[in-house]
């Protein structure tokens, strides 16, 4: 079953620099470690469980299928989707139409742990369009921050929708159909001022935005189509631009 957003993948030029950019935001930042494929990490959590993870490649790795939008600037690329039972999605979600491939990852993180899951990844050509499954091999509370490093002074709790601009909404929206096993709802985005189909993932929701809005527009001809803007749930309203990266903090209420 898929529970929710996991995580959303910001990727940066250096990490260090990017590091010091959010902190200076008001954001609690925690060193995540390194990867075998290359890259290295930070982790940006919140109190809902979801994460924002700014990740940077410590050499080249054109083979990569992150790598391409480093040249471009880089900044939100992709979304993560949380599983607790990977297999049994992944063949649900095949059967409604969405090829995923499964594979075997791993982090080794500062103090010297090895932390690893599964995940399954769509087609190249879909990357940040549908997303990526993660299920976790060993415990989940050694992978994602918790407890006060979810504090931030910011006052972000936690991630309420990712918008994906989409050069056209019928492929897209049938892909979410097949991860979802939902139909969707077109709604109207006030703030964007555009129509924007809407899937949910417990208590997360996923909109996808293919009018000429000038956000999209930028997003599309900069690093094509992809995650264009995160909306987080907070205790004040904002909106930050942090490096490409583009988030609105938005009251939460009670």
């Amino acid at each position: 079953m898929l529970l929710q957003i996991d995580h959303l993948v910001v990727l940066v030029s250096d990490l260090d620099e990017a590091i010091s950019v959010y902190e200076k935001a008001g954001f609690t930042v925690v060193r995540g470690g390194e990867h075998p494929t290359g890259t290295h990490n930070a982790l940006i959590g919140f109190a809902d469980g979801s994460y924002l993870e700014l990740i940077a490649f410590r050499e080249p790795k054109p083979e990569h299928r992150w790598y391409r939008y480093l040249e471009l600037g880089g900044g939100i690329v992709d979304l993560c989707l949380l599983s607790n039972d990977l297999e049994g999605d992944v063949e649900q979600i095949s059967a409604r139409g969405l090829e995923l491939r499964i594979n075997e990852g791993s982090r080794r993180r500062p103090d010297g742990a090895t932390i690893a899951w599964k995940g399954a990844t769509p087609a190249d050509e879909l990357t940040g369009l549908a997303p990526f499954l993660i299920e976790d091999v060993t415990p989940r509370r050694e992978r994602v921050p918790h407890g006060r490093q979810v504090e931030h002074a910011n006052g972000t709790r936690g991630l309420a929708e990712v918008l994906i601009a989409v050069p056209e909404l019928s492929r897209v929206v049938e892909a979410w159909r097949a991860v979802t096993a939902s139909d969707g709802q077109l709604v109207h985005d006030l703030e964007l001022g555009v129509p924007v189909y809407r899937f949910a993932v417990g208590p997360h929701r996923i909109g996808l935005a293919a009018e000429r809005n000038s956000l999209l527009v930028e997003r599309l001809e900069r690093l094509g189509p992809g995650p264009v803007l995160a909306r987080l749930w907070a205790w004040t309203d904002a909106e930050m631009v942090l490096g490409a990266a583009r988030f609105q903090l938005r009251r939460l209420e009670g």
